[in-house]
């Protein structure tokens, strides 16, 4: 259980950010909260944790402030102020309303800045009605694999928007580097592959994950559970936290705790 927040003195840096930008800072602490995917061992590292900050808008304020990413990634006060000035942007473009503003933000993109979900916002229709999972999970499962990224690679060599193994892409009639970082290809191997798992695992949406990050094997030695991985328990929730207009919901559930 994660600690929970003391809302009756939050840091005045984070006030100050909040009242800057005319976002409620109760609602820069339930994202960090509905953002943040692992355990904390106390109220008070909870307290003194940055808001995550998506890498888009870390890069760009680095190419047109000179901020760092470091600092928004390990400091409190510039998270806070980057969080609420990224939060007031959603709200804006979402006309105002701010629940809609909400669940904009963790795949939110700077002003001028093409939204690369945008880009393959096609393949991933057309993979969800080809294989019958909800497009907006797929989505959540490309922005925590690659941040959409075509040409990703990962340490251990998945490979692409999806971060499929190689291994696992033969299974499906993929056998070359090329196919494999093809957009179209990707994403539809992909979500074949986690339309099989959810099938395999009843519908069982975080085993689904699970085995989507740590392998069918592992999932079933530890029991039919989540494998106690940091890696893989971290991505169970992160991609729940990004799936669909949950978000916007788990940001209000967060809410509620303080």
């Amino acid at each position: 259980m994660m600690a929970a927040i003391e809302m009756a003195s939050p840091p005045a840096c984070v006030l100050q950010a909040a009242a800057d930008y005319s976002v409620p800072a109760r609602a820069l602490l339930a994202l960090k909260l509905a953002l943040l995917p692992g355990e904390t061992s106390s109220a008070a590292e909870l307290a003194s944790a940055p808001i995550p900050v998506n890498a888009s808008w870390q890069r760009h304020l680095a190419r047109t402030t000179g901020l760092h990413a470091d600092v928004v990634k390990t400091d409190l006060c510039w998270s806070a102020r980057v969080a609420a000035y990224v939060l007031r942007y959603e709200i804006n473009q979402a006309g105002g309303d701010f629940w809609s503003g909400v669940g904009r933000y963790p795949s939110s993109t700077p002003p001028g800045v093409p939204a690369p979900r945008d880009a393959v916002a096609h393949l991933v229709d057309a993979a969800s009605q080809r294989h019958g999972l909800d497009a907006q999970l797929i989505n959540a499962v490309i922005q925590v694999e690659s941040q959409f990224a075509p040409d990703a690679v990962s340490p251990k060599g998945a490979r692409g928007l999806m971060q499929l193994m190689p291994a696992t892409a033969v299974r499906y009639g993929v056998s070359t580097t090329a196919e494999l970082f093809a957009p179209a290809t990707n994403i539809d191997v992909g979500t074949q592959h986690l339309r099989g798992l959810w099938q395999l695992f009843g519908g069982d949406l975080e085993l689904t994950l699970a085995a989507y990050n740590a392998g069918v094997g592992a999932v079933t030695k530890h029991g039919m559970r989540i494998p106690p991985y940091a890696e893989t328990q971290n991505y169970v929730r992160s991609v729940l936290a990004l799936h669909g207009p949950t978000f916007a919901r788990r940001v209000y559930d967060a809410s509620l705790r303080f």
